[in-house]
């Protein structure tokens, strides 16, 4: 190893024999360090006599070079975070809000601290209007800065709520605009064809239980075996804020889950498995890639994707007379104004009825 002693004089120790180098007062600050290190790496794996050659080389090679380390640990940014964000995230967590939402929540509130940086209570309208204008020259649509938008009021409000701050400056920003285009559910035909185009009986029983039970794929995600009861025909489905309800299971979906079960040689609980060791449930990525797979064989013309089974589900109870306030309870919608999305695209049912009714 090397040791420095001095400001003048650089002593590498090699094997015990002292090497006594004379260099100038600002190399050694220079090059101690990196010469402590690179001859270290070297000890052991040359003689003595080719360490003294290559220390002397490397003292004058470099006396015309500036040698600096270079720093690659990330440096955490400290900013203007406020004490109450860590307090306002657990509280979202114990109120059951999903892991993921968790994550997109921290995602938006961590990029708005880094880029206003200033303390809470010194956040204006204009400081969030500019932060929300940025992200438009940045590129992002506008259905995506609505949904930053939102985040940050609910996460003002709370603070002004628990008395961290006496008003929500977001209060007086008002919703962004943007098209939502409509969501056309699967038609009868579709429908069939997603079925036949399934490669085993994974693929079938995962859209037969998307179909029949109508839920997210968050949901299907922690389905366990025995949440399913085959003699009720009930599904006990854990949605959004952890919050329980029952769906049910059709002829469909029960035979082609059985089939499934049947095959699988694991003891994993998971209604839907992972098909390789170590077997566990599957993720909500891999539900989207097997059912976008299921769609690009079906050559639909269109992506297929789990919420748009879940749509499809809605849409056709409704045509075929469900209440909407039990279809908003099957679904788990809080609000039956989210319900009601679904009859508005059904024009095939209101054709239906006019030609029925109206005479």
């Amino acid at each position: 190893m090397l040791e420095v002693y001095g400001k003048s004089h650089v002593t590498p120790i090699l094997n015990g024999e002292l090497i006594n180098i004379e260099v100038k007062k600002q190399e050694v600050l220079r090059m101690d360090s990196f010469a402590n290190e690179f001859m270290t790496k070297l000890d052991g794996k040359l003689s003595p006599e080719q360490m003294k050659l290559v220390l002397l080389e490397l003292e004058m090679f470099s006396s015309n070079y500036d040698i600096e380390k270079k720093i690659t640990e990330v440096v955490p940014y400290e900013g203007c975070i406020p004490e109450c964000y860590k307090v306002y995230l657990v509280s979202k967590k114990i109120e059951g809000m999903s892991p993921e939402s968790l994550r997109t929540y921290r995602c938006y509130l961590d990029d708005f601290f880094l880029v206003v940086n200033k303390p809470l209570n010194q956040i204006t309208t204009n400081d969030i209007r500019l932060y929300l204008y940025g992200l438009s020259q940045k590129g992002n649509t506008n259905r995506t800065i609505d949904g930053k938008r939102i985040v940050i009021h609910t996460f003002m409000d709370w603070c002004r709520q628990e008395k961290y701050i006496p008003d929500n400056p977001c209060d007086r920003i008002k919703p962004i605009k943007y098209e939502v285009k409509p969501r056309t559910p699967l038609t009868d035909l579709e429908l069939e064809i997603v079925r036949d185009a399934c490669k085993d009986t994974r693929e079938h029983a995962l859209i037969e239980v998307l179909y029949s039970t109508g839920c997210r794929v968050s949901e299907l995600v922690r389905l366990q075996k025995s949440d399913i009861d085959f003699q009720s025909k009930e599904v006990h489905l854990f949605g959004k804020g952890n919050k329980h309800r029952t769906s049910y299971i059709n002829a469909r979906a029960e035979i082609a889950l059985k089939k499934y079960w049947l095959t699988r040689k694991d003891n994993c609980e998971s209604v839907i498995g992972t098909v390789r060791r170590p077997y566990k449930g599957v993720s909500k990525a891999q539900i989207e890639q097997i059912i976008r797979q299921i769609g690009e064989r079906a050559n639909l013309g269109r992506n297929l994707y789990p919420h748009l089974i879940r749509h499809t589900t809605a849409t056709m109870s409704l045509e075929r007379g469900m209440d909407v306030t039990e279809l908003q309870k099957m679904l788990g919608h809080e609000k039956l104004d989210t319900t009601m999305i679904y009859a508005k695209v059904s024009q095939e049912s209101l054709k239906y009825s006019h030609h029925r009714y109206v005479v």
